[in-house]
């Protein structure tokens, strides 16, 4: 935790403005969970951004109205994500259905890995829902392929964006080619607020619900369905002088990034591209890549590293979590570890 740096001016900004908030007594509900709201929809171009507690509490939001409203069941995921997406799929009024296996490059489902598990699937597909996670700071390459299956096969997709708040694919969001999403403002994210996260969908009707279910649909009365997983105000304002940043974060990642990668061009080491085929990640994680998954091996002269993505995978994915390690990139990081990655690279 004591890694983790935020921009002068957020913090600027959140003590320029938090007296206000005890001032006006407003410690919920208030102008900064909107401005938060307001600031998501333009910048992810979605109808609807509902700020709530955690990316957790977001997911299992969207699940639960999925299940009451839609009929949704049943849920993959995918075999590498945490094992918290797991616990969100029976929080939010699903059975699971199983796991999607993903790919060692690039730690995610292909389009004809989830093909394979609803092809095997024996249950009524119009109770399904998919939920799949953008790991490590890029969005699943193959998701537009991915979200026109679901489509065609009347099959509910949900996107589990704790990683990518910030990263698109050709122009595009993570979070906006499936039904809904949620993003995580967590501490150890790529855009680190703390705590919190943001419910996305361009759906109208599902974003108006979650709005409700928020605050127990108390004011309508019209649901049948709520909970209180609100954002407070104090966290509001942190997260959102947080992401009003969130360019310049990206930029001072890529800047680290830029580095590492001309290394491992030098040496052949191969890595996962966050800037190439219309990705622009977030540089969540920097992660290089061992075909043959013996990354204990090739890559033992490597000191300098940080978690992998997961040490752990939930379905048969055995190799992904052995296919990688993660380099330290994080905002602010000191020239000094940045340059001993490098050193240790050129040693490979």
């Amino acid at each position: 935790m004591g890694m983790i740096k935020l921009p002068k001016q957020s913090i600027e900004f959140f003590k320029e403005n938090v007296d206000e908030i005890f001032e006006s007594g407003a410690l919920a509900e208030g102008k900064w969970n909107k401005e938060v709201s307001s600031f998501v929809e333009e910048y992810c171009s979605v109808s609807s951004a509902i700020p709530v507690a955690s990316n957790g509490s977001g997911m299992v939001t969207l699940l639960q109205i999925y299940n009451e409203y839609h009929g949704r069941e049943n849920a993959f995921i995918q075999s590498n994500t945490m094992y918290g997406v797991k616990t969100m799929i029976k929080s939010g009024s699903h059975s699971l259905a199983g796991f999607v296996d993903c790919s060692p490059e690039t730690l995610m489902p292909t389009l004809d890995d989830v093909k394979k598990s609803v092809e095997n699937y024996s249950g009524d597909k119009s109770k399904l829902t998919i939920l799949l996670t953008h790991i490590g700071g890029i969005v699943n390459p193959d998701i537009v392929g991915i979200a026109e299956y679901c489509k065609d096969n009347n099959i509910i997709l949900l996107e589990d964006c704790a990683h990518s708040f910030g990263s698109t694919l050709n122009g595009k969001h993570s979070g906006t080619f499936g039904d809904g999403g949620a993003y995580s403002f967590y501490a150890t994210k790529a855009i680190p607020g703390g705590e919190g996260g943001v419910i996305v969908t361009k759906h109208k009707d599902i974003g108006d619900m979650a709005k409700k279910f928020v605050i127990y649909d108390r004011f309508d009365q019209e649901l049948n369905i709520g909970i209180n997983v609100r954002m407070s105000e104090l966290q509001a304002l942190l997260v959102f002088a947080v992401v009003k940043e969130v360019e310049e974060i990206i930029k001072n990642k890529t800047n680290i990034a830029e580095l590492f990668i001309a290394k491992c061009k030098e040496k052949s080491i191969s890595y996962i591209s966050q800037n190439t085929e219309g990705q622009r990640g977030n540089y969540y994680k920097f992660m290089l890549l061992d075909p043959g998954c013996n990354v204990s091996e090739v890559f033992k002269k490597i000191t300098k590293k940080t978690s992998p993505v997961y040490d752990y995978v939930l379905g048969e994915s055995k190799d992904v979590a052995t296919s990688h390690i993660c380099l330290p990139i994080w905002y602010g990081q000191d020239d000094e570890i940045t340059n001993d990655v490098l050193k240790e690279l050129d040693s490979l």
